[in-house]
């Protein structure tokens, strides 16, 4: 293909219109061409090329654990994973997931290393491609009653048991399953290895944090829209001046001190 001819505009819109090994080979004429414009468009498209390899060859490696399963004939393989277990506010959720073996969530990881946009975007892809996805609140008043090792626990096992279609293998973040009725592995740190409990600690994270901003309308003076009911500096602040909000963890250290 002969692009001395064509201009910079001519070329860049040749290079949208084809496919990657077709740019790959084109490449090489572009690098040769003595126009500085030719040159740098071809570089700057190049690398759009590497960042888009390295995602994918990222999210192999984020698949391991289900291509292992599908391998032995799991098809249905869901992450679940939860947000909120340390909070002193609010309620614990957890999240499944059941992602398609062709699933192209690109750059998708942990929650915990995405901005808050980052995870909205990441929130609605997940949603829209999923086969099957859960989740599931335990209230700070049932933490109290029960403990945050019970409440995790429920909540997880609710979230992985109530998929449709059910999955056929569960993968958790940490948290063994036991009373779970599925095959199930715990993976530390799940959600950094495994993509579908990445995908599920972003679907947890993400409904969590919108339940704290709607509980910031109903208690604004606490914070909750900026730290979601975690214990920053802030938040102890308002709990010495205000006391514990109706939604607050009474037997968590230290809400329990400002009774």
């Amino acid at each position: 293909m002969d692009t001395a001819r064509k201009t910079i505009l001519e070329i860049k819109k040749l290079l949208d219109m084809i496919n990657v090994e077709d740019r790959i080979e084109l490449f090489v004429q572009l690098e040769n061409d003595p126009r500085a414009g030719v040159k740098k468009l071809a570089k700057t498209y190049r690398r759009e090329i590497e960042r888009v390899e390295n995602k994918k060859r990222a999210q192999e490696e984020l698949m391991q654990y289900e291509r292992s399963l599908y391998a032995q004939g799991f098809n249905l393989v869901a992450g679940v994973d939860e947000a909120g277990r340390g909070a002193l506010a609010g309620p614990l959720v957890a999240a499944a997931v059941i992602l398609p073996k062709d699933a192209n969530l690109f750059g998708l990881r942990d929650s915990k290393q995405l901005t808050p946009g980052q995870r909205e975007t990441f929130y609605m892809k997940i949603t829209a491609v999923a086969v099957a996805w859960k989740t599931i609140r335990v209230e700070h008043h049932e933490i109290d009653k029960n403990g945050i090792q019970w409440a995790n626990l429920k909540a997880l096992e609710l979230a992985a048991g109530g998929l449709e279609p059910a999955a056929e293998y569960v993968l958790s973040d940490a948290f063994s399953l036991r009373s779970l009725d599925i095959p199930h592995l715990a993976i530390t740190k799940g959600d950094c290895i495994s993509l579908s409990i990445a995908a599920a600690s972003v679907i947890a994270k993400v409904t969590r944090d919108r339940i704290m901003l709607g509980y910031h309308s109903d208690y604004p003076y606490y914070g909750f829209d900026r730290h979601k009911g975690y214990g920053t500096p802030q938040h102890i602040e308002a709990l010495g001046k205000y006391g514990p909000s109706p939604i607050h963890r009474r037997y968590f250290a230290p809400v329990s001190q400002y009774e």
